[in-house]
């Protein structure tokens, strides 16, 4: 017997509650997802006011990889007491995002045969934990990886899902839009349980240009038929991939008010409704409100923006809402695919979570 799965049982012998917590989380991990969360760390604290009821799966951001191929770990009993309690009661799957996001870390971590090996050992020690239902991979490159990491992370990959199995626990991934980042082939499309494709930052922070997050726009490498062409290329059914849909949005000074203007500089961050204070006390800027203030306008894909001087500087901010994301994700609705994903949890009161969803389960409408 594997001796992860051999603690785990051992574990569960010895104290029946965590037995039954551990039962919970493989049987809330085996369910096909269509609603999913991403709660970040800095707002875990008030998970409560959330509205969570809708989702089926809720992922923890997040854990990073550093170089060595540690975990920065996180105590979520601490950062959200009482959440795990309530996942299991609601039956919602509590999955942990392991992230690596940085230009160059993916060469140094899976490239090298001990930085792969703490990695792996650190990932089995998240997999015995009875709240964790399964890791959720967000890789992200968007230059070419070196060959010899390549293979390693492949390598790295099936020895996860083996380990992973042997638990009860579940592999998913964030799919990052990139022509050039190819860790991922077709033997990782059934190595995974699922996929969020990444659909939004069609513009981004240091973009030279103002526009929307989510496009179907050709020549853009976000644009969505885009993104989910790379998934079905490596042979990923429809079923196994949900739409990430985005809660917040960009702010631009710009050299004029008019769509696609020169960006003169970094954006700053939107949130598409008020966040908490105490949960975001530096980052106060609310698209609806200034849109609200300023005046709402739409480009021609319908994305919500509005544009106002501040002197002599323009200044322009994007986000994306319901009517602008349903227009966008229409061809998708009825098109086989799982769900959406919703990034990041707490950023819209959840008005748009909400909104997004009883869209998606009524295609008739």
């Amino acid at each position: 017997m594997d001796p992860v799965r051999r603690r785990a049982l051992q574990a569960a012998a010895a104290l029946p509650l965590c037995f039954a917590k551990l039962a919970w989380a493989q049987n809330a991990g085996s369910r096909a997802p269509g609603a999913l969360g991403y709660l970040p760390w800095w707002m875990a604290a008030g998970w409560e006011t959330l509205r969570l009821a809708n989702l089926d799966r809720l992922v923890l951001f997040d854990a990073p990889i550093l170089p060595d191929g540690t975990l920065h770990g996180r105590d979520w009993r601490q950062l959200a007491p009482g959440l795990i309690a309530h996942a299991e009661r609601a039956t919602v799957a509590l999955e942990l995002a392991l992230t690596l996001l940085q230009e160059g870390d993916f060469n140094r971590v899976f490239g090298d045969v001990a930085a792969r090996g703490r990695l792996l050992a650190a990932c089995t020690r998240q997999l015995a934990e009875p709240y964790i239902a399964g890791l959720h991979l967000d890789i992200e490159g968007y230059d070419s990886a070196a060959a010899r990491a390549i293979a390693g992370f492949r390598s790295w990959l099936a020895a996860l899902e083996e380990r992973s199995r042997s638990v009860g626990k579940r592999i998913s991934a964030f799919f990052p839009a990139s022509d050039s980042f190819a860790a991922y082939d077709s033997s990782s499309a059934r190595r995974l349980d699922y996929w969020v494709a990444q659909l939004y930052d069609a513009h981004w922070p240091e973009s030279k240009v103002t526009g929307p997050l989510v496009t179907r726009r050709d020549g853009n490498p976000v644009a969505v038929p885009r993104a989910l062409a790379r998934l079905e290329a490596i042979g990923v059914p429809r079923h196994k991939v949900l739409l990430s849909v985005p809660l917040y949005g960009w702010q631009w000074p710009s050299e004029s008010e008019q769509p696609g203007a020169t960006a003169l500089g970094k954006a700053r961050l939107l949130t598409f409704a008020r966040t908490p204070r105490s949960l975001m006390p530096n980052d106060r800027l609310v698209a609806t409100e200034l849109a609200k203030l300023h005046g709402l306008r739409r480009d021609a894909e319908h994305t919500p923006y509005y544009a106002y001087r501040e002197g002599a500087q323009w200044l322009q901010g994007w986000y994306e809402d319901l009517a602008s994301l349903t227009l966008k994700f229409a061809p998708e609705r009825s098109g086989g695919y799982a769900g959406l994903a919703f990034f990041p949890l707490g950023y819209d009161q959840g008005d748009l979570v909400e909104g997004m969803l009883r869209w998606w389960r009524s295609p008739g409408s």
